[in-house]
């Protein structure tokens, strides 16, 4: 089927397009790490990927026609990729997410009712060093290192 090239659109629809495509193809990579085996473990998170042989083999298939179809959007409407910087993305959820450890410590507790004051001896000092951490991750992928690569590249950091 032949698809009109070089649609003229406005700036605003462009970038609301835009938007809505970016968004829907990060969905999809996601979607293709499940179809490829993906499951995360850890303390509190765990995903159990119970897809079957078929689903994954029907997923991967889907995604591919859907990308054929974002491909025909991206080149009929003029519209570019979003290039996303680990390390950046890294730092902003870093960055975003201490307010909700902040919130986890005695003083935003009470709002949850009374407590003995055990609890609240025991869970601020942890999450004082776990926003510490998240900062710490902040800055290690925010600062450039002295030879010039990218953060975590260099052999001859220790840990």
């Amino acid at each position: 089927m032949e698809h009109k090239r070089d649609i003229q659109i406005s700036e605003n629809h462009k970038r609301g397009i835009n938007s809505a495509m970016c968004l829907l193809d990060e969905m999809l990579c996601e979607f293709e790490q499940y179809a490829r085996g993906r499951e995360s473990h850890s303390v509190f998170y765990q995903e159990q990927n119970m897809l079957s042989a078929k689903q994954k083999k029907q997923l991967l298939r889907e995604i591919e026609v859907m990308r054929v179809l974002l491909r025909e959007v991206k080149d009929a409407l003029g519209l570019k990729e979003k290039v996303e910087s680990v390390p950046r993305k890294i730092s902003s959820h870093c960055s975003s997410f201490w307010e909700v450890l902040v919130e986890t410590t005695g003083k935003y507790l009470k709002r949850y009712g009374d407590a003995r004051p055990e609890l609240f001896e025991f869970i601020d000092p942890r999450m004082e060093q776990l926003i510490e951490h998240l900062q710490s991750l902040s800055e290690l992928t925010r600062a450039p290192s002295a030879s010039g690569e990218p953060p975590g590249n260099r052999d001859d950091e220790s840990t």
